[in-house]
């Protein structure tokens, strides 16, 4: 507030200054609406200093941070790593692009398609997951009845068309993909597609709807992943040396197929999803960095024993090679956590 009086004292000496100088009188009504103009601009120009506003101070879109966030915590993943990087600095160093960037990230439980969300968020946004310009919506919580599809659309296409009016840098996550109704997500097509919603707005030049950026996490395809990856192996292929190549076709393939959000989806038929990322399974040699990054955060670190302690509560498959871990590194965090507490216990000594 003293900014804008300050403000308003120099423009009233201003005007008076005027007057004298040529003579003139400044009506009551040039100079109020003069004052207006500059209260809504002092208020336009610092209102973010208090709140979030669509600006770079509030959405750097720092992908420096993010790529070094994927090379030290994000285990085996080199094809999510590369694929979603690229993707990234592509979307945003083209300042003509017609249409939103459009992800699909698939794989089984645990192999970090939500971390990988966490990353980007706080690496593009000021407040992280808190920003008010992320949207994130879970499939089975949010859209839970196939008969109230309907009503899930009018309501889905209101949030986005709302939250690009407020900010056209917005991001969009649709988790659990696989657990939404079928045909809910039809509803996006326009907001997804080359200029479709821009072009349908009466006010288009107000949203820029090329700036978004939507991802979906989904369990579809895994599967199909698991087993090309199993075949690949046997075929002398090294897991780094897979490629997108090896594994997009296939991921779609099964996300339309199979039952779920995606199942017979206008989203895959009408080819608005730019890029399908597979996230592989965990072999025993990344499951172990994340348990050593879990012991880590807790202060300690782990003997053998307390890793093949924690391994030892994992199933890994298929039969019979066994080779990948079933639930990635998602059930390890409550077994780290125990096996610290019991081992603190243990040394601790007895009155």
């Amino acid at each position: 507030m003293n900014l804008i009086k300050r403000a308003l004292m120099l423009l009233l000496i201003f005007t008076k200054f005027l007057a004298f100088a040529q003579g003139e009188l400044i009506t009551l009504g040039v100079l109020s609406g003069a004052l207006s103009g500059l209260g809504y601009y002092a208020y336009d120009k610092y209102k973010c200093v208090y709140q979030e506003c669509c600006t770079d101070e509030y959405i750097p879109a720092d992908l420096d941070r993010l790529e070094y966030a994927l090379t030290a915590k994000l285990y085996g993943q080199q094809i999510a790593h590369e694929t979603i990087i690229n993707a990234l600095r592509g979307h945003l160093e083209n300042h003509n692009s017609h249409k939103a960037l459009v992800m699909s990230f698939h794989g089984t439980p645990g192999t970090g398609k939500n971390y990988v969300v966490q990353m980007i968020a706080k690496a593009f946004y000021k407040n992280g997951v808190q920003s008010n310009y992320f949207h994130f919506f879970n499939g089975r919580n949010d859209f839970p009845l196939q008969r109230k599809v309907d009503d899930y659309q009018e309501e889905l296409y209101k949030i986005i068309f709302n939250g690009l009016q407020q900010c056209e840098r917005s991001m969009f996550v649709f988790d659990e993909v696989d657990k939404m109704p079928e045909g809910l997500l039809n509803v996006l097509v326009p907001f997804l597609d080359y200029n479709n919603y821009h072009k349908s707005t009466k006010n288009s030049k107000s949203v820029y709807q090329n700036k978004a950026i939507f991802i979906f996490l989904s369990n579809t395809g895994s599967t199909k992943i698991v087993q090309h990856l199993k075949n690949l192996w046997e075929k002398g292929k090294k897991r780094e040396d897979t490629k997108l190549q090896d594994f997009e076709t296939l991921v779609a393939g099964g996300a339309f197929t199979e039952k779920g959000g995606f199942h017979h989806s206008d989203t895959i038929q009408t080819s608005v999803i730019d890029h399908y990322v597979p996230f592989l399974p965990l072999e025993e040699v990344h499951v172990r960095k994340c348990l050593a990054r879990s012991f880590t955060d807790r202060g300690v670190t782990p003997k053998e024993e307390m890793l093949q302690e924690a391994l030892s509560y994992l199933t890994f498959g298929p039969e019979p090679l066994n080779l990948y871990s079933m639930a990635g590194c998602k059930r390890i965090e409550q077994k780290v956590a125990t096996i610290v507490y019991r081992k603190q216990s243990e040394s601790k000594p007895i009155d």
